[in-house]
């Protein structure tokens, strides 16, 4: 039970640094893609510094001496930053070491010399010059200077015959031999000394020792410096041998930075990155870096790295250039769908705004229906209002000629055909006035659904003859020719009569009554 919880303790430590170590990656690419933009920042103070250090060279008040201090390390600026410039200052040093006739002199401007040639590709003429001065003899206070730059011209062989084994352990055998060379002169603990030791480690398989001198380098020493930008390097080598890819990635992005700060042309950190990524997928920033390593490679005049760049863009550029494309395809696609989303959307709006139209027209209508039933309500209320003060008056009379025994008179009257008449002319008078006000177009539209022979004219305005009050009613909903003849006084026949009388002049005899019920109405 002990040993599975710590399998898992050790399984979740694991899984938390991998997590942990992924956010890492991408924070360090994050500055590394910032530490790109602003380059040019870093290569003016460099620009400068060689500006200062020109005018000193050619300076007429300097000494010879001076001036070849100041070319050699005019010469040394311009290393990795510039190569055909640094060759052309080593050059002038070493002319004038000759003036100056000074052996020690001379041997540092062709050693500084050789370095060059190794940066620019000359390896053939870098070993003749290096085989020259170990013939010619190595002064003490320059082994030094010597052995980095015969270790410095081996290494570049080694990344040159890459492919031919053979030639590969030769050379690897000599980068060696001159590293442990230099090992022995350089004062202990300092930070030349821990970085030979470290990669002296490295070659014996002594991986535990040398991560721990790389790691407190990379702690210890400026990340503005050549120090830490090859310990990142190298730690990034242990850490891939290892089968840890993303920790590599993360360390060749802190040595990349490292680069970048220092001015470095030919640089390694970011080609490996640039490949480590594609092969990942990230096909955007490896573009970004690759073209970046490619642009101060040429800028350099570097040929070795160049080369080795101009071998991997074809690829990475292929793949960033069918990414574009697919991004291409998908924003077209994306445009495409927006539009045709944009096109939906509007005619949602107006389908809404019409809905919202008709919702508006409605609540208008529903108003003026509601104010026209306030009215049929009023006009009721007022026929019923007229009539119970007649029936009232009816009721007095009645009363009063049968007190005075006048039932002879009270017979009389009702059955007096002018009564009748008054009271229906009455209701027919209400009827028509109310009728009208809500319904005032009613008889132009009637006589619109007539043949226009057989319109209706009306000699009293504001009032309806008997064939417009029967349609007045079937307007009001009273269909029944019972209820209409009870209202009118007259026959069910004589209803049924007008009714078919009127239907005959219709334009449209089969619609006639369908039509007459959108009279005044909201549609």
């Amino acid at each position: 039970m002990a040993k599975r919880l710590i399998f898992l303790l050790t399984l979740l430590i694991a899984c938390l640094t991998a997590v942990a170590q992924n956010k890492l990656t991408h924070l360090e690419l994050n500055m590394l893609d910032r530490e790109i933009k602003q380059k040019h920042i870093y290569d003016n103070i460099k620009a400068t510094r060689i500006d200062s250090l020109k005018k000193t060279s050619i300076s007429s008040e300097k000494t010879s001496e001076d001036r070849y201090y100041a070319l050699i390390e005019l010469a040394k600026e311009y290393e990795t930053f510039i190569s055909d410039s640094a060759l052309f200052y080593f050059n002038q040093a070493h002319q004038v070491a000759k003036e100056l006739n000074d052996s020690s002199k001379t041997v540092l401007a062709k050693v500084g010399r050789i370095k060059v040639l190794a940066i620019l590709g000359y390896f053939k003429e870098g070993i003749t010059e290096l085989d020259e001065i170990e013939a010619y003899g190595i002064p003490d206070e320059l082994k030094g200077e010597w052995l980095d730059t015969s270790r410095q011209l081996y290494a570049y062989m080694t990344t040159y015959v890459y492919g031919n084994k053979d030639l590969l352990e030769k050379y690897l055998k000599l980068l060696n031999y001159y590293r442990d060379l230099q090992l022995e002169i350089l004062e202990k603990n300092t930070p030349e000394h821990k970085l030979f030791l470290a990669e002296h480690y490295v070659v014996n398989g002594e991986m535990s020792k040398a991560k721990l001198l790389f790691g407190e380098l990379i702690e210890e020493v400026p990340n503005n410096s050549n120090i830490y930008a090859r310990a990142a390097h190298n730690m990034s080598s242990i850490k891939k041998w290892e089968g840890q890819p993303d920790v590599a990635a993360y360390y060749l992005a802190l040595s990349a930075i490292s680069d970048i700060k220092c001015s470095v042309k030919e640089t390694m950190s970011i080609q490996e990155l640039a490949i480590y990524l594609y092969n990942k997928g990230d096909i955007a920033h490896a573009y970004s870096y690759i073209s970046s390593s490619l642009a101060d490679a040429v800028f350099c005049n570097a040929r070795l790295r160049t080369a080795e760049v101009s071998k991997i863009i074809p690829l990475i550029d292929g793949a960033y250039k069918e990414q574009l494309e697919k991004q291409r395809k998908t924003l077209v696609f994306t445009n495409l769908l927006v539009g045709i989303l944009s096109i939906g959307l509007i005619v949602i709006i107006v389908v809404v705004l019409r809905q919202m139209e008709k919702v508006k027209t409605a609540r208008q209508q529903l108003k003026e229906a509601n104010s026209i039933k306030e009215e049929y309500i009023g006009h009721f209320l007022d026929i019923c209002s007229i009539y119970m003060d007649r029936l009232d008056n009816f009721s007095k009379v009645v009363t009063r000629k049968i007190t005075a025994g006048q039932v002879e008179d009270l017979l009389k009257m009702a059955k007096s055909a002018k009564f009748t008449e008054g009271q229906h002319q009455q209701f027919y008078d209400n009827f028509d006035a109310t009728f009208l006000h809500i319904y005032p177009t009613f008889i132009n539209e009637f006589n619109e659904l007539l043949i226009p022979e057989e319109r209706i004219v009306i000699k009293e305005p504001g009032h309806l003859n008997t064939e417009l009050r029967i349609f007045a009613f079937l307007r009001m909903g009273v269909e029944d020719s019972n209820k209409i003849a009870s209202f009118l006084n007259y026959s069910v026949n004589t209803i049924y009569t007008y009714r078919n009388r009127i239907k005959n002049k219709a334009k449209n005899r089969e619609t006639f009554e369908q039509d007459i019920m959108k009279i005044g109405s909201f549609s």
